[in-house]
């Protein structure tokens, strides 16, 4: 990607996740998960996440090698991946997986979802993230004379979907490695998905519309 600043060329990497995760929301708490059903997700889960960990009201399956988790509670049954190389296989493979959770979980329609991406944008040609924030976010004199001069700075963005949903976007410079922005969205749809087939097919649809939002804003900033 390559965009114009002034005279000079600014290049910039493209969006890259390094977290994604889809989950089914219920709209109001259930019973704590029984150890029946506990039982039944260890015996249908057991080849994906060999290690289970009890939490308050439900059971947490990781499988750190691959830095796999899925969290099933009172509220939720939610898929995480960690530094996915698609965000489309990842999506399949939660859909594997949670295909396989809801039928014993007892989880019935209508499917909230919410999928949460985080990723980075390497900067080239010594582009400064924390100075390209920092002149959208420009703190007043008055503040740095209060507090001390501001040396970081991050944007949020909200987004309103016709059907009542949220796109809740953070964009701030990655701390451990300042030549990168860090982009973060949330996305909850407002409405429930009638068929679990439709429910991922809005979170592959949310995977697309963080990559591409990422990658937009960040180009937009920088111009």
């Amino acid at each position: 990607m390559e965009t114009a600043r002034g005279s000079a060329s600014i290049k910039l990497g493209p969006f890259a996740f390094m977290k994604l995760s889809v989950g089914l929301y219920r709209p109001a708490p259930v019973a704590p998960l029984s150890a029946n059903a506990q039982a039944d997700l260890l015996r249908e889960l057991h080849g994906d996440y060999p290690s289970l960990q009890q939490i308050p009201g439900g059971v947490l399956f990781s499988d750190p090698p691959h830095g796999r988790i899925l969290v099933i509670d009172q509220t939720k049954v939610e898929s995480v991946e960690n530094n996915p190389n698609s965000p489309f296989e990842a999506i399949d493979r939660m859909k594997s997986v949670l295909a396989k959770s809801i039928p014993i979980v007892q989880y019935p329609p209508p499917f909230h979802v919410r999928v949460d991406g985080a990723g980075v944008i390497q900067a080239l040609e010594g582009l400064n993230p924390t100075e390209v924030l920092l002149q959208h976010a420009r703190p007043h004199e008055e503040w740095n004379a209060l507090a001390g001069p501001c040396t970081f700075a991050g944007l949020r963005y909200i987004f309103r979907t016709p059907d009542g949903g949220q796109r809740d976007v953070h964009v701030e410079p990655l701390f451990a490695q300042p030549d990168k922005f860090y982009v973060m969205v949330v996305s909850a749809a407002g409405a429930g998905s009638a068929t679990f087939e439709a429910a991922m097919e809005r979170a592959r649809s949310e995977a697309a519309i963080i990559e591409h939002l990422s990658d937009r804003i960040v180009n937009d900033l920088v111009t």
